[in-house]
């Protein structure tokens, strides 16, 4: 089994478990989706939102009259964001595995991941910023939301061991990796960041220059 197979059946079991839960966290971050929905400055942007979850990024996107498409391994999770969807929505849900998306080349104007790098092997997030690359306009927008480490040490052993208590197995690495790692690798250089919960949480917004 390959490891994008093992990171398949990990995901099932993960989010099975936590997907009945996963909205309460809007109580602590709702306001960070609304800061991503605010850069986007395009009303006719086409916007694609991978790892989308519980749907609560792309139904802000909705909210707002943007062209949604979201993408999650998960049913769990897409089962509740599907319940979201009112019928003056312009947004799809998908299933389907983000390191291949069933998309042309430049179609989308906006691509974002928030919270979702974290959740998944090193390489499996590398192949998915190069597809969010692949179907995003030249010059259009990545926007990507995850964790930070913080400058102050015991801001960020307390941020830290307070994650640990309902992350993935695959947080560990991605910590002590850092998000500025990955972009490197799929050569995106970010024009802006944005840090909240005492830096512990990033936005970080990239062009797309290929």
């Amino acid at each position: 089994m390959d490891i994008k197979e093992k990171h398949k059946w990990y995901n099932y079991r993960f989010f099975k478990k936590w997907a009945c839960v996963y909205d309460y966290i809007e109580i602590i971050i709702g306001y960070i989706r609304k800061r991503v929905t605010d850069k986007i400055n395009d009303k006719n942007s086409k916007i694609l939102d991978i790892a989308c979850g519980t749907g609560n990024q792309s139904i802000d996107f909705a909210k707002k009259g943007f062209d949604v498409v979201g993408i999650d391994l998960s049913l769990d999770m897409l089962k509740y964001a599907k319940k979201k969807i009112k019928s003056d929505y312009k947004i799809k849900f998908i299933n389907s595995d983000a390191t291949k998306i069933n998309y042309k080349n430049s179609v989308f104007d906006v691509s974002t991941i928030s919270f979702g790098l974290h959740d998944m092997p090193k390489k499996v997030g590398i192949m998915i910023l190069k597809e969010m690359i692949r179907t995003t306009k030249k010059n259009g927008q990545i926007i990507i939301v995850d964790y930070n480490i913080p400058r102050n040490k015991i801001i960020s052993w307390l941020g830290f061991r307070i994650a640990k208590i309902w992350e993935s197995k695959y947080y560990d690495h991605f910590m002590e990796t850092g998000l500025y790692h990955y972009l490197k690798k799929v050569n995106l250089k970010p024009i802006s960041r944005e840090k909240y919960f005492f830096e512990n949480i990033q936005i970080v917004e990239c062009i797309n220059n290929k």
